[in-house]
């Protein structure tokens, strides 16, 4: 079994149209990496309690996901930007 499938996934929220679309998936790590990233997301970027329009999700090796934060969209574009990668909206 690979060990290098762990990743997050940023995710958008649309909660007046009911609706989620996937912004960005980043997969192909170990669960360890993953786990130490989320970690450090959710300590250097305030959560977006209540009704958060986007999510950042820990997913495991069967893109289950594990655990979520919610944030702002301007932060997960910045996340994205820190990790090498950028979102890109309409």
């Amino acid at each position: 079994m690979d060990e290098s499938t762990w990743g997050l996934q940023f995710v958008r929220i649309d909660v007046q149209a009911n609706e989620i679309g996937t912004l960005l998936i980043l997969k192909g790590v170990s669960e360890e990496y993953a786990r130490e990233t989320f970690n450090r997301i959710k300590l250097e970027f305030s959560e977006n309690k209540g009704e958060p329009d986007c999510v950042v999700d820990l997913l495991d090796e069967d893109d289950s996901i594990v655990d979520d934060f919610g944030i702002t969209l301007s932060q997960a574009k910045s996340i994205a930007s820190l990790l090498g990668h950028s979102i890109v909206t309409e």
